[in-house]
């Protein structure tokens, strides 16, 4: 091949290389007006993706009737489940749950035996029995300043704690003793009344280590003793839980008697506490169920993640919370017209935590899940992948 063949197949090699990277050019340029024609109409673009997201996870008429469903539950949990329980006098609570524990008690131990008399730091299960919580005790409060008298002594005993009461009722119960909020102990002994009638008083110090190690020995050696204690405990916690006068917030009598007392005279009690816990509970239960039944109901070949199809479970939950906290306040309120008086026997305080948390949790979900979708979405636009929009 002489020198002028090569200079004409040389020519035709740059001819054929000239055009390839004239078609890579306007490719070039064509993807850059593309991607201008997407920046110049980026509003129109998450507009699009935004209505795309809104069809992929509005609620269709299986996800209507998941809704109704869980708003009938969380209605029939709120008037039939969780209602305020009524509050009776002492002395009718008191007198109810006395003849239970008379009744368990004869049926459990029968006639009382062995230690028939109390001595310092071992009550004897007659006395146990067949007396009262020595907790409960006021005669002599004023001589060691404890203010026990009236309903005060339930916020100024350890044994009247729903929860510290488990331990220390039931040691001052074993032991014929009561401990304060400062956690000093006394001892408790029938005192010789004017009118020749026994009586029981707070007498002396006693030494509040001293009592559990009392109480360790005689659960070991005597479990009738601790059996009985517990049972006590069990009935008397329960004569005052919904009582008027009301019990303390676990542990509160600990930080201030008077600020715990004062907490109960406006509703805030161990009693309406454990309520709104029944409240929250039980709603947070019903909401998991429905969330367990709706994500069986997931097929993977209609939503492109999991993640999409849980944002219709989110929002059937959180509509049905809403719903449910509304039409409840809207009863209550009618309940207090008609009875010309606030009654808030049926008012869902912990079902109304529940929706707070929920449209807090499934809200910021919900975005977390759009703000992916907008993101994979816009990409493939950028990337070129092949995708139905008008932006012209």
């Amino acid at each position: 091949m002489d020198e002028f063949e090569r200079l004409v197949n040389r020519s035709k090699d740059l001819d054929r290389e000239s055009q390839l990277l004239k078609k890579d050019m306007d490719m070039i340029i064509e993807e850059n007006k593309r991607i201008k024609r997407i920046a110049e109409n980026s509003r129109y673009v998450m507009k699009d993706i935004d209505k795309r997201f809104a069809e992929a996870t509005k609620l269709d008429a299986k996800d209507i009737s998941f809704l109704f469903l869980a708003v009938a539950m969380q209605c029939l949990r709120q008037y039939l489940l969780t209602p305020f329980e009524s509050r009776t006098p002492h002395d009718v609570s008191e007198k109810e749950y006395k003849k239970r524990e008379s009744e368990l008690f004869n049926d459990k131990f029968g006639d009382s035996n062995g230690q028939t008399e109390s001595t310092m730091y071992k009550a004897s299960l007659s006395d146990i029995i067949t007396k009262g919580v020595p907790y409960d005790v006021q005669f002599g409060s004023g001589d060691f300043n404890l203010g026990l008298s009236g309903n005060a002594h339930r916020y100024r005993t350890l044994g009247h704690d729903p929860l510290l009461g488990w331990l220390f009722g039931t040691s001052n119960i074993m032991t014929n003793t009561l401990t304060d909020w400062k956690f000093n102990s006394y001892h408790i002994e029938p005192a010789l009344m004017s009118n020749g009638y026994l009586k029981a008083k707070i007498v002396q110090n006693a030494h509040t280590m001293i009592m559990f190690e009392q109480v360790k020995t005689r659960t070991i050696n005597e479990p009738e003793i601790l059996a009985a204690a517990l049972i006590k405990q069990w009935f008397h916690i329960k004569s005052d839980e919904y009582s008027k006068a009301g019990l303390p917030i676990p542990g509160s009598i600990v930080l201030s008697p008077h600020f715990s007392q004062k907490l109960a005279e406006y509703g805030i009690d161990a009693g309406n506490l454990k309520t709104v816990g029944k409240q929250v509970t039980y709603s947070a239960l019903i909401n998991t169920v429905i969330a367990m039944m709706h994500g069986m109901m997931f097929n993977e070949e209609k939503y492109k993640t999991l993640d999409m199809y849980k944002v219709k479970t989110r929002k059937i939950l959180m509509y049905s919370n809403l719903i449910a906290s509304a039409s409840n306040l809207i009863v209550v309120a009618m309940e207090s017209v008609l009875n010309g008086a606030p009654t808030l026997k049926h008012l869902d305080i912990g079902g109304l935590l529940v929706t707070i948390y929920r449209i807090a949790t499934d809200t910021k979900f919900i975005a977390n899940v759009k703000a992916e979708f907008i993101y994979n979405e816009f990409n493939q636009l950028i990337q070129g992948n092949e995708y139905n929009f008008n932006i012209d």
